[in-house]
């Protein structure tokens, strides 16, 4: 997988698209450039999984918007992935500002010149950055929660909210050795020694928001 994201540039005006993906491989950046929404989006489904990038949507295009691209976005989750910055006119600012209220990084006002634009790339590209290493990080514990037995799971969020191995067993309907083993598996799985480690852990795919289910 590339470590750093790539530029989608995305605009149906041919002059801007290929003057702008040009500039950007100068800059030492990699590019992909589209000529419409449906061009991307079908691109990116070829690779929705291994996908990392920084798109550049231009806000008026045929046949799709800047913003229903977006929203396609959003729908493949790509929201909290993917940061999106908006090329956009004048008339189009009102747009923009609700783009940005749906998680758009930001946008950029037509005629833009490459000094201004390059730092809000930039700064996209370190929010990439930190957005990956928090999706790795959630795929990560997810995994391991889900290598849980169902019974160890609800031995594991019972013993994390602080319920001894007596009471997990009566909630359970289940003997106290048997709530030993499921007990001692569940850490073994999620990587901790000790009933207070093992609800840090469930604290903390809680907080990413991790379902820990109810089974």
């Amino acid at each position: 997988m590339r470590d750093k994201p790539t530029i989608v540039v995305c605009d149906d005006d041919d002059g801007v698209r290929g003057g702008l993906a040009f500039w950007l491989r100068q800059m030492g950046l990699m590019v992909d450039a589209y000529a419409s929404g449906p061009d991307l989006l079908t691109a990116i489904d070829r690779d929705l999984a291994g996908l990392r990038a920084v798109f550049l949507l231009d806000m008026k295009m045929e046949p799709m918007s800047g913003t229903a691209v977006h929203d396609q976005l959003l729908a493949r989750h790509l929201g909290k992935r993917s940061p999106v910055i908006f090329l956009s006119g004048h008339g189009d600012i009102p747009l923009a500002v609700m783009a940005m209220q749906k998680g758009a990084l930001s946008f950029v006002e037509k005629p833009y010149s490459n000094d201004s634009l390059m730092p809000i790339i930039d700064r996209a590209v370190a929010q990439e950055a930190i957005w990956f290493g928090e999706s790795q990080r959630f795929d990560y514990l997810k995994a391991m929660w889900n290598s849980l037995s169902s019974q160890q799971r609800k031995v594991a969020r019972l013993a994390a909210l602080g319920d001894m191995n007596k009471t997990i067993a009566t909630k359970l309907d289940i003997v106290e050795r048997t709530v030993e083993v499921h007990l001692s598996k569940a850490c073994e799985k999620l990587g901790v020694d000790s009933r207070a480690a093992l609800a840090t852990a469930i604290a903390n795919m809680h907080n990413y928001g991790i379902d820990l289910g109810s089974d």
